[in-house]
């Protein structure tokens, strides 16, 4: 891809950054076409016009596959193009996009694994029972971990997601995330309740874990071609067994995002591309490096420098939001 620097890393989101008919401009591109294909075949359908329904994504499972495939297939775009990235991650569900695009596993068992995987979120706690909520504020992260630490071994609150300075998701109980809407208040910061999401990437998710481990033992890996940097650990790699002991550790383990973002740069990155509609990853990352550029990718071609922004999230910022 020319004029974009030879040391850049390339991200992919998760859950939040799945929306409807995302995939549909990488159809421009003859490499990721042939990734939707393959999908196609898997689904047993035209994922393509599946996902242009925005109702067809209030699935968990269509929406999860959704967001790997398009990652996968943008990434296949990028690189066909010139690109030759420095590493690859991913933002969660986003971690099984990065593991197929640097070819750590194939595209149709991780379909199949990520659509088991989202069904069986339905063993964790309902919405109405537990949840999760993002700190939001400067030194969100100490508030966060205070709050984690005032609770102790027995109360369910936990840091499920360690995305920036300013940025920390906690998963618990209603009853805890409640606790520390007063305690975040009392700080001046802002708590956001992610709307019907699942306490992911904490203890509260260990029976989905159990069951998943299965289908996780039974995965065929290879060397990827990049170094991958996992959500579980942050450290980057092409070890096919540390990956798939991160994977492993995956839906209990917190997301550390911000350690990622150093991770990245550790490894030489000048700049980052971001895969996806809108700017979930790039805003985190320029938290915890300012002077990084951050560009959009959301189709074929040279991505787009991103304008510094706030970071979407499941939802509109509303202070004490319950």
């Amino acid at each position: 891809m020319t004029g974009t620097s030879p040391a850049t890393a390339v991200v992919l989101p998760g859950e939040t950054g799945a929306c409807a008919g995302m995939v549909e401009p990488w159809l421009a591109d003859e490499s990721a076409r042939e990734v939707v294909a393959r999908a196609s075949e898997v689904v047993g359908r035209d994922v393509a016009a599946w996902w242009h329904d925005p109702a067809n994504l209030g699935d968990c499972a269509v929406a999860h596959v959704d967001v790997v495939v398009t990652g996968v297939a943008a990434f296949a775009a990028l690189t066909a193009g010139g690109l030759r990235p420095v590493a690859v991650a991913g933002h969660g569900v986003g971690e099984y996009a990065a593991l197929v695009a640097a070819g750590a596993l194939q595209l149709e068992e991780v379909i199949e694994l990520v659509h088991w995987r989202a069904e069986l979120l339905s063993l964790a706690p309902r919405p109405s029972c537990a949840g999760l909520a993002a700190v939001i504020g400067p030194g969100a992260a100490v508030v966060a971990r205070s709050l984690v630490a005032e609770g102790g071994t027995g109360r369910p609150l936990t840091l499920a997601f360690l995305d920036a300075p300013g940025q920390v998701v906690l998963s618990g109980s209603r009853e805890e995330l409640e606790r520390a809407r007063h305690a975040v208040l009392a700080a001046g910061l802002d708590l956001v309740r992610l709307p019907g999401r699942a306490p992911c990437h904490g203890p509260l998710m260990q029976p989905a874990a159990t069951h998943l481990s299965t289908a996780l033992a039974d995965l065929d890996w290879s060397e990827p071609e990049v170094p991958v940097v996992p959500n579980a650990d942050a450290t980057p790699t092409q070890d096919p067994e540390r990956l798939a002991r991160s994977l492993r550790a995956h839906l209990t383990s917190p997301v550390q995002w911000e350690a990622t973002a150093h991770a990245l740069v550790g490894l030489g990155a000048t700049s980052v591309v971001e895969v996806g509609a809108l700017p979930v990853l790039g805003p985190l990352i320029r938290q915890a490096h300012p002077e990084l550029p951050v560009h959009l990718a959301s189709g074929p071609g040279m991505p787009v420098p991103d304008r510094p922004q706030e970071p979407a999230l499941a939802g509109p910022p509303i202070r004490g939001e319950r």
